[in-house]
């Protein structure tokens, strides 16, 4: 598994777990807030139908009453058809706006003797059997029944005995056939003819009436109520199976009839419902909606995460490939990251250090396999040169005292004597180069010994036809060897005369800053190109005919035992400029 995929991984995983478990405690939450809510709203829709029904059956219990005490009740003592009490009737009925079917009066044997309807008059009481007393204080004397046919209900039938105003005992009744289409209508109103529907259930389960949308389903005469929840007193909520109504579940809020005082109730039950399909409608709509969001975060966090791990991995991948490139001899550093992390440039910048330091090191290795072999030559060469090299003067010095020597032969001594002498240099310098000294540190003044070897090259200088000038900011002190320093001079100044053409010019310049005393040898030659600088260094390298290439790398053996940096560089002239640096020197040190 690479790097990239194991970061895409686990941020995906991360991301889509985060969500999911996010968007689920949300869900459930807002669902059970959900149901909370509508749960309270059906309680509180059961509560205030039961208290319509139960203000409705009081006023009307309330008027049999009043009703039972009027004065032209007792015109059914006459026992006959009595025009004027059912003119009287027949005017309470259209006062209560139709809401009673009938209006009648019958004497003790249940024989209507006045009524609303006329057509009533004549026969006999409704043969109704389940008779019940009204609960609540002073309504004991009223009885209540429910008329039905085979399609339901048909009316709530109020009864109460008229006393004799004259005497003890009654002498008939009074009835009171109550629509039940004003029931259903109060029904209907609550609901409005919306998602929800309303029952009304007498004590025992049965259901009296229903809302309109519940009375169109043929499931409705079936259905009875006795495994329901139905309250004691006050009100509750729950969850239950809908399917005796075709539904599925329903959320129902149900409430018990409390009476309206001194009214107690009769003990039914109002029920709202809801099919949980319409409650949970909005959290479901939420839902997709959450998922819509997490699918579209979902597919940002890809393209995040894609562009994240690109980010991290990508310079990785490019210091993996530039490894390989490496090993196989590539020189040129890593290409810095455009846009990465912190920690990424960190070891960007850690791995070309390190790149650096390897390269420095391969070059000192080589350096130093080069030097090791100059040991070996300069070990060779003043074992095995200097002794017949010294034969050669001394024979050469015998040769020169003959007195019959002529031009020729003395020319030819001359050669002996100027050879030996440059191979006497080349042996000097391969043993300084394999074994320096090391310095004698005091301090000197530099200024003063660049003046010296001037001084030393001026003839040299006048035959090249070179200027060779000095430039200073003011007096230079150093801690170092002054016989090292001088050679360092010479060696610079030499190799720059060597370059230069008659005419051309060589400064030698120094000056000290904040940090690091600085110190350029520069010309105006043809100067060194790029490629060959991190080379002029390494011995036996040169550009000059008839060079050794042991100089330069004397110049810098002598320059890092001071605790200095020597590089080259372009000088303002556009020859070469060699830049002596020594840091963290001060005046008088």
């Amino acid at each position: 598994m690479t790097t990239r995929s194991a970061l895409f991984r686990l941020l995906f995983w991360t991301m889509l777990g985060t969500m999911t478990v996010v968007g689920a405690l949300s869900f459930f939450q807002f669902r059970n807030a959900l149901q909370w809510e509508i749960a309270g709203n059906l309680r509180f829709g059961a509560t205030a139908m039961m208290q319509r029904i139960d203000t409705f059956l009081f006023s009307h219990v309330e008027n049999m009453r009043v009703w039972r005490g009027i004065e032209v009740m007792q015109d059914i003592r006459v026992k006959d058809v009595d025009k004027r009490l059912s003119r009287f009737l027949s005017n309470l009925r259209a006062g209560q706006d139709k809401v009673y079917d009938a209006l009648l009066c019958t004497d003790m044997q249940g024989r209507v003797v006045a009524a609303s309807d006329a057509s009533y008059i004549g026969g006999q009481a409704p043969g109704l059997s389940d008779w019940r007393a009204v609960p609540g204080q002073g309504l004991d004397t009223i009885s209540v029944a429910l008329s039905s046919d085979g399609g339901g209900t048909k009316a709530i039938v109020l009864r109460t005995a008229i006393p004799n105003a004259f005497g003890d005992g009654s002498i008939g009744y009074l009835y009171a056939f109550l629509d039940w289409r004003a029931v259903q209508d109060l029904l209907d109103g609550a609901v409005n003819r919306g998602s929800r529907g309303l029952l009304l259930v007498d004590r025992d389960g049965e259901v009296l009436g229903a809302s309109s949308a519940l009375r169109a389903k043929p499931e409705l005469r079936q259905l009875h109520l006795k495994h329901w929840e139905l309250p004691a007193a006050g009100s509750t909520s729950y969850v239950h199976d809908g399917s005796g109504l075709g539904y599925g579940e329903l959320l129902v809020g149900a409430a018990t009839s409390g009476g309206s005082p001194p009214f107690e109730g009769l003990g039914w039950h109002t029920l709202m419902l809801e099919p949980t399909t319409v409650s949970y409608g909005p959290i479901w709509a939420l839902l997709w909606a959450m998922v819509g969001v997490l699918l579209a975060t979902l597919l940002a966090g890809l393209w995040i995460s894609s562009r994240l791990a690109d980010r991290i991995v990508a310079p990785i991948v490019a210091l993996t490939d530039f490894t390989r490139g490496f090993r196989q001899g590539q020189t040129s550093l890593p290409a810095k990251p455009s846009r990465a992390t912190s920690e990424v440039d960190e070891l960007h910048r850690a791995y070309t250090e390190m790149i650096q330091a390897l390269e420095q090191s391969r070059e000192q290795v080589v350096r130093a396999g080069k030097l090791a072999v100059v040991g070996e030559m300069a070990a060779i060469m003043a074992h095995e040169v200097r002794t017949p090299m010294g034969i050669l003067r001394s024979s050469a010095q015998l040769l020169q005292r003959e007195p019959d020597l002529d031009e020729r032969q003395r020319e030819l001594i001359g050669f002996i004597f100027s050879e030996t002498e440059r191979l006497n240099r080349l042996v000097t310098l391969l043993l300084e180069c394999a074994r320096p000294q090391p310095p004698q540190f005091m301090s000197h003044d530099v200024i003063e010994i660049v003046d010296s070897v001037i001084v030393l090259l001026e003839s040299r200088v006048e035959r090249a036809g070179v200027t060779l000038s000095r430039q200073s900011d003011g007096d230079v002190v150093l801690s170092c060897d002054r016989e090292q320093f001088m050679q360092v001079f010479l060696n610079l100044i030499l190799n720059a005369l060597s370059f230069v053409g008659e005419g051309g010019r060589v400064r030698v310049s120094t000056h000290r800053d904040e940090d690091a005393l600085w110190i350029s040898v520069a010309d105006d030659g043809p100067g060194v190109p790029p490629e060959f600088r991190q080379h002029v260094f390494d011995p036996f390298f040169s550009r000059r005919e008839g060079g050794i290439g042991l100089g330069l790398t004397i110049v810098q053996q002598i320059v890092q035992a001071h605790g200095g940096t020597l590089s080259v560089g372009e000088s303002s002239w556009g020859g070469a400029s060699f830049n002596l640096c020594f840091k963290q020197q001060t005046p008088g040190t």
